[in-house]
């Protein structure tokens, strides 16, 4: 049987259907204030927080607004996203019920704000779900940094080994995965699949086959 005692699950990619909402987030940005973006901009952006983001946009563009004030209006675009068009990437809702019938202790860490990321997670049905959500923001860290992923493991009293994390992204899925946490890679269109599969134990095409990963999780 597998030895999963608490899960932390990424939002963006991972839960939530949401990447392709951030990979325009910027470019529709600039086009509002009247500059075109650089062909190279997604890519520059990617593995950035948005408050790294915001000072790259304000310096790179030259934009007028302090990276402050463009970070606050990008945010409130993107809550009204996650409030009113975000949806759960498929099976997603149904594997965590799962986890959950298996007293895993699930929780969220993310680098979304935690008042965007709410209101997604409550449009899906899935907050209810979890027992607590984490930001990057918050935490004074990112996903870069092993920290970040102890951090919500010791408030869930597991142990690493016992703690999955799940990501998309490769960079925090080989921050977890060098850190000693077992890591379920979930596919995403906006990341590097053939990059994710070297950095996790278990690669998942999408989340809506449960019980052949608690099947491989078992397994040592």
């Amino acid at each position: 049987m597998a030895m999963i005692r608490g899960a932390i699950f990424d939002a963006d990619g991972t839960l939530l259907d949401s990447m392709g909402a951030w990979d325009v987030a910027a470019v529709h940005y600039l086009a509002d204030q009247g500059v075109q973006a650089r062909p190279d901009l997604k890519q520059v952006l990617f593995p950035l927080t948005l408050t790294e983001c915001t000072v790259y946009l304000h310096e790179a563009y030259g934009l007028p607004k302090p990276p402050a004030e463009i970070e606050a209006e990008i945010k409130e675009r993107m809550r009204l996203f996650y409030r009113d068009k975000v949806e759960a990437k498929p099976g997603a809702k149904a594997f965590l019920e799962e986890l959950k019938a298996r007293s895993v202790k699930l929780t969220l860490a993310t680098n979304t704000a935690r008042s965007a990321i709410t209101e997604g997670l409550a449009r899906t049905g899935i907050l209810p779900l979890l027992e607590g959500i984490y930001t990057t923001d918050e935490a004074g860290t990112d996903k870069h940094d092993p920290a970040f992923f102890h951090l919500v493991r010791r408030a869930m009293g597991t142990e690493t080994a016992d703690t999955w994390v799940f990501e998309d992204a490769v960079h925090a899925a080989s921050t977890a995965f060098h850190a000693g946490f077992p890591v379920a890679g979930v596919a995403d269109a906006y990341s590097d699949q053939e990059a994710l599969k070297q950095v996790c134990r278990l690669y998942l095409p999408d989340l809506t086959d449960f019980d052949a990963f608690w099947a491989r999780a078992g397994e040592r």
